[in-house]
C-alpha cells in the first residue's frame, strides 16, 4: 500500500511540474471525454460535467472518485447493460446468478445474495435522481441515454441510505426543442436483433417531447437440452416518454418521464462443478451422469478449458417474467439570490415470476439418476413491488471568491414488496431421508424511510474550500410472512414420509407457521472535505465520510423466530485523498485516490447445510484498502487513449460463518484483488467522407476474486477484450462492425458453492455483428 501511494505521489508531482496554462475549452454536451481541436495548440480532452454533487460541475473541479460516460461513449462501446458498464468504469464490477438477484461491488463493498422484502443493496442505483430499491426493477437496457456517473465510496449526506459503497447514477438523454431523432438497427451471431431509435422535437412554445424505444432478441449462448430451452437468451422490449415544460424567460421548469419495461427471458445457463473438496458433490453427480446419458450439453465445448465446466445446466432459471414501469416529474424553481428548489417525484412498479430448474434432469427424473442429494425442479419466485419517493431541496448559488453555499433537503420513500417463493426438496437414496418435500412462502414487507439532509461549504480563496454535511435517516421495515410444508416424503420412495425442510423436521403436511416482524432504525451519516486548488490544472482533496445501508428480515426463514428476528445496519467510515490533474495543454488528464475504510456489522448470507436454509447475520468486520488511477491522453488528432486501474488490499477482521468457520484476515469475498482496462479510439477521414472511419479498442483485466468468504471457491485473474470499426459516409449515417469478448475467453460470470459443489455461471462468449446507425 504505501508503495502505491508514494508512486501517486510522484506520479503528481511530475505531472505538476510540467502542467502549462490551458485554454478553456467550452463544455461537452455529455460525459464524453474525446480529444477537441483547439485552433492553434493540437487537440485537448473535453470537459466531463458531472451533478454527483447536486450541481452541474466539471468533473476535474469535483473533489470525489467518479467516473463518467456520456451517451456517445455508452454507443460505441456497445455498453447495453450494467454488466457491460462494469468493464469501463473503475473499481466497479458485477454478478449476478439470476435475472432477479444482481450484486454490484464497488471498492470491495457489495450486496451479497440479499433479496428478501426488506433487504436493501450496498451500492445505490438511480435512474433520474429517483432511488431505485429492488433489483428486480433496475435490470434494464442503457438506451438514450444522455450520461452515466459511477460514484466511488460511500455518499451518506446528498444520495443517503444504501450508498455504503458509492452510486451509479444515470441520465436519460433530455428533450430539445430542434426536430430530430435516431434510428439504429443491429444483427449479430446467436441470431441477434436489436432496433432502437428515439425522436424529439417541440410540441408547442416552451414545450419539448421525446420517446425513445428499443427491442431486442437473442437466441440463448447454451441449452438445456433435457427441456429444449434456450439459456441466456435475451427477448426484452423497453421504451421511455418525456415531457418537459420550461417556458422562454422563466425560471421555472417541469419535466415528466415515463418508462416501461418487459422482459421475457429464460434466464441464465449455470453448470455445477466439483469444488476443491474431497469427494463429489450431489449436484456435479447428477450433472456427470446426465452428461454421461445424453452427451455434451452445449455448443462451446470446443473450448480449451470446457471440460472444467462440461455438464447438466444446475440450477438454472427456465422461464422469466418481468414487466416495469415508472413515473419521475421534476420540478425546478428558481428563487433569486436564495438558491434553486428542486422537487422530485418517483414511483416505480414492477411485478416478476421466475422459475428454476436446480438440477437440469427435471421434475419427473427422466434419466432414473440416483444420487445423494437433487433440488427436484422447479424453485418458483414471484415478486410484486411498488416504491413511491419525494425528496425536495434547495441548492445556494455557488460562490467563485469567498463565502458560503449550502444544500438543504428532506427526502421520504415508501416500498411495499410481495414475495413468494417456493422450494423443492427430492432425496434420491436414502442417505438424507430428512429434507424431503416442498416449502413455500409468503413474505408481504413494507419498508419506509424518512431522512433530513444538510450541506455547508465555506471557500476561504478561489483556491481554498471546506465543505462539511449531516444526514439523519430513520428507517420503519415490518410485514407479516407465512411458511407452509406443501407437501413431505420422497416421491421416488412411497414409504419416506419425512416432512418437508427447509421450514422444520417438525412439520406435517399442510403445516407451518405465520408471522409478524417489526423493527426500525436510525443513523447520523456525516461526511468533511477539504479540497484545494494548487492551480487551474491541479485539485487535491481530502474526506471523510460514512454510508448507512438499512437492517432488515430472513429471507424465507426456516421458523418463526427466524422470521421474527432482525439483522442490524451496516456502516461504513471512509477516508480518502484524491488528486485531479491536467497536463500538457489539456492532453492528459489524470485522477488518482487512495482510500481506507473500516467496514462494520456486515450482513451476510450463507446456506446452512443443516437447514438448507438462507440465513443472513451481521456477522462480520472488515478492513478495505485500495488506490484508484484513472488517465486519459489525447495523443494526437483523432487519437486517444485512456486507461484505469484499481489495486485492493481487504480483509475480514472479525468473521465466523455459520458452519463456524473463522475467515479473520481472508479477503473479502466476490472482490477482485485488482482490475485494471485500457482502451484507444482512432478517427480519421476516408477519402472524401470527413471522419468517415474509426475505430475503437477496449481490454479489460480481473484478478483473482474468491466467492465465498472461505476462499475456497476461486476465480482465476481473466481479461475481456472488445472491439469497433466504424465507417461514416455522412455526419448522419453509419455502419459498423463490433465484437465483445473477442479472444472467446471462457470465465465465470457467478458462482455459489453448495455441499462441495460450485455452481458456476459461465460468462458470454464471443459476440459480434453490424449495425447501421441513421440520425434525422
Amino acid at each position: 500500500m504505501r508503495i502505491l501511494l508514494n508512486c501517486a505521489v510522484s506520479a503528481i508531482a511530475l505531472v505538476a511540474g510540467s502542467t502549462a496554462v490551458a485554454q478553456t475549452a467550452a463544455p461537452a454536451e455529455t460525459a464524453a471525454a474525446a480529444p477537441a481541436e483547439a485552433a492553434s495548440d493540437g487537440p485537448q480532452l473535453d470537459d466531463i460535467v458531472v451533478t454527483a454533487q447536486r450541481r452541474s460541475t466539471d468533473l476535474q473541479d469535483t473533489a470525489a472518485a467518479i467516473s463518467a460516460f456520456g451517451g456517445a461513449t455508452l454507443e460505441q462501446d456497445r455498453v447495453l447493460s450494467f454488466e457491460d458498464l462494469a468493464g469501463r468504469a473503475t473499481s466497479l464490477s458485477f454478478t449476478a446468478l439470476s435475472p432477479l438477484d444482481q450484486e454490484f461491488n464497488v471498492r470491495g463493498i457489495t450486496n451479497t445474495r440479499l433479496d428478501s422484502p426488506t433487504a436493501d443493496q450496498s451500492i445505490g442505483i438511480f435512474f433520474d435522481d429517483v432511488y431505485v430499491g429492488r433489483s428486480g426493477l433496475f435490470n434494464f437496457d442503457l438506451y438514450d441515454i444522455d450520461r452515466v456517473e459511477v460514484i466511488r465510496g460511500p455518499q451518506g449526506v446528498l444520495l443517503g441510505r444504501n450508498v455504503v459503497g458509492g452510486a451509479i447514477s444515470i441520465y436519460s438523454a433530455l428533450p430539445k426543442a430542434e426536430y430530430g431523432g435516431s434510428l439504429t438497427a443491429s444483427y449479430g451471431n446467436y441470431d441477434e436483433k436489436l432496433v432502437k431509435g428515439h425522436v424529439t422535437g417541440a410540441i408547442a412554445d416552451g414545450l419539448n417531447g421525446r420517446f425513445a424505444f428499443q427491442v431486442r432478441n437473442r437466441d440463448g449462448f447454451n441449452q438445456d437440452i433435457a427441456h429444449n430451452v434456450d439459456l441466456d437468451n435475451v427477448d426484452s422490449v423497453q421504451m421511455r416518454g418525456q415531457l418537459q415544460y420550461k417556458p422562454e424567460g422563466s425560471d421555472f421548469s417541469a419535466r415528466l418521464i415515463a418508462d416501461y419495461t418487459k422482459d421475457k427471458s429464460n434466464g441464465f445457463h449455470t453448470v455445477v462443478v466439483d469444488g476443491p473438496g474431497a469427494g463429489a458433490g450431489p449436484w456435479s453427480q447428477a450433472r456427470a451422469r446426465v452428461a454421461a446419458i445424453r452427451g455434451s450439453l452445449s455448443p462451446r465445448e470446443s473450448l480449451p478449458d470446457w471440460n472444467t465446466y462440461k455438464g447438466d445446466v444446475a440450477p438454472t432459471p427456465q422461464e422469466l417474467d418481468r414487466r416495469a414501469y415508472g413515473i419521475t416529474l421534476q420540478l425546478e424553481k428558481g428563487l433569486g439570490d436564495f438558491g434553486t428548489l428542486t422537487s422530485i417525484t418517483g414511483y416505480r412498479n414492477g411485478r416478476a415470476y421466475s422459475q428454476y430448474d436446480q438440477t437440469g434432469i427435471g421434475p419427473s427424473n427422466q434419466y432414473g439418476i440416483s444420487v445423494p442429494l437433487l433440488f427436484r425442479s422447479p424453485v418458483r419466485e414471484r415478486e410484486r413491488i411498488n416504491q413511491l419517493s419525494q425528496e425536495l431541496r434547495i441548492v445556494s448559488p455557488e460562490v467563485d471568491d469567498t463565502g458560503f453555499d449550502w444544500i438543504v433537503g428532506v427526502y421520504a420513500q415508501r416500498d411495499k414488496v410481495r414475495k413468494n417463493d417456493t422450494i423443492s426438496f427430492e432425496i434420491l437414496t436414502p442417505a438424507l431421508p430428512t429434507l424431503n418435500g416442498e416449502s413455500a412462502w409468503v413474505n408481504n414487507g413494507k419498508n419506509k424511510s424518512y431522512a433530513i439532509f444538510g450541506q455547508l461549504g465555506y471557500r476561504f480563496s478561489e483556491q481554498f474550500r471546506i465543505v462539511g454535511g449531516l444526514r439523519y435517516t430513520k428507517d420503519r421495515k415490518s410485514g407479516t410472512v407465512t411458511g407452509l410444508a406443501v407437501e413431505t416424503g420422497d416421491k421416488f420412495s412411497p414409504n419416506d414420509p419425512v416432512p418437508a425442510s427447509p421450514l422444520s423436521a417438525t412439520f406435517t403436511e399442510g403445516g407451518g407457521y405465520t408471522a409478524n416482524y417489526k423493527d426500525s432504525w436510525s443513523q447520523l451519516t456525516p461526511q468533511v472535505t477539504a479540497e484545494f486548488k494548487v492551480n487551474r490544472d491541479i485539485l487535491v482533496y481530502g474526506t471523510y465520510s460514512s454510508g448507512y445501508k438499512g437492517g432488515g428480515f430472513e429471507d424465507d426463514p426456516a421458523n418463526a423466530n427466524a422470521a421474527m428476528s432482525s439483522y442490524d445496519p451496516e456502516t461504513v467510515d471512509s477516508f480518502e485523498l484524491g488528486a485531479k490533474i491536467e497536463a500538457f495543454n489539456r492532453r492528459v488528464r489524470l485522477n488518482v485516490a487512495a482510500f481506507s475504510m473500516k467496514y462494520k456489522n456486515l450482513q451476510v448470507t450463507q446456506t446452512s447445510q443443516i437447514c438448507l436454509c438462507n440465513i443472513t447475520d451481521n456477522a462480520a468486520n472488515a478492513k478495505i484498502k485500495g488506490i484508484e488511477a484513472e488517465l486519459t491522453v489525447a495523443i494526437a488528432t483523432g487519437l486517444s487513449a485512456y486507461g484505469g486501474l484499481t489495486a485492493l488490499d481487504t480483509k475480514y477482521i472479525d468473521f465466523t460463518d455459520s458452519v463456524g468457520n473463522v475467515n479473520d484476515g481472508k479477503f473479502l469475498q466476490r472482490t477482485p484483488r485488482y482490475q485494471w482496462n485500457i482502451g484507444a479510439d482512432f478517427t480519421t477521414n476516408l477519402g472524401a467522407w470527413e471522419n468517415g472511419f474509426s475505430a475503437h479498442i477496449n481490454y479489460n483485466k480481473q484478478g483473482k476474486l474468491s466467492w465465498q468468504p472461505e476462499a475456497i471457491a476461486n476465480e482465476k485473474p481473466y481479461g475481456i477484450l472488445d472491439g469497433r470499426l466504424t465507417i461514416s459516409p455522412t455526419e448522419n449515417i453509419s455502419v459498423s462492425a463490433w465484437g465483445r469478448n473477442l479472444a472467446n475467453k471462457l470465465y465465470r460470470a457467478n458462482v455459489i458453492a453448495f455441499f462441495g459443489d460450485e455452481a458456476s455461471r459461465l460468462g458470454a462468449p464471443r459476440t459480434y455483428g453490424l449495425e447501421l446507425a441513421i440520425k434525422f
